[in-house]
């Protein structure tokens, strides 16, 4: 079990979470684990979070899961112990940030493209993502459209 620690500084203070999980190298552990790709998969907290808290740190695994599942074709389950945050400016973002840093120091991966940064002149936060926006069916060849 390993604690990652996300903090970006702005001109606004930053963003903070913490994170502390375990990989367990079998497959879904309890009927509580979320699939993410192939074998692998991700069982939350106990304690109760905000469905936008899960949603996030499942997306945060998701751009190294070609890796992991490479790396452990019999499975694996990412289960989290802790998700914690200051309650003053967070957003949900901010867990798969924590998530992706928790990942790619317990497994010794590249970072994923995914980056944050504070734009100053519209004083707010600016993510960019990997591939597409998140949670969408972009990058598959399913033609879709979202209006």
């Amino acid at each position: 079990m390993s604690t990652y620690r996300f903090r970006k500084r702005s001109a606004v203070g930053g963003l903070a979470a913490d994170i502390t999980a375990v990989a367990m190298r079998s497959g879904p552990t309890s009927h509580y684990a979320t699939q993410i790709s192939g074998k692998l998969w991700m069982e939350p907290p106990a304690s109760p979070l905000h469905w936008r808290d899960t949603a996030w740190m499942l997306y945060g695994l998701s751009p190294h899961s070609k890796s992991l599942n490479r790396l452990y074709p019999q499975g694996l389950t990412v289960k989290v112990e802790n998700l914690s945050f200051p309650t003053s400016d967070y957003v949900a973002e901010v867990a798969a940030f924590a998530m992706e840093g928790w990942v790619r120091e317990e497994f010794n991966l590249p970072p994923a493209n995914i980056c944050i940064e504070y734009d100053a002149t519209d004083r707010r936060y600016i993510f960019s993502w990997d591939k597409a926006m998140p949670f969408s069916d972009e990058t598959s060849d399913i033609p879709i459209s979202h209006i």
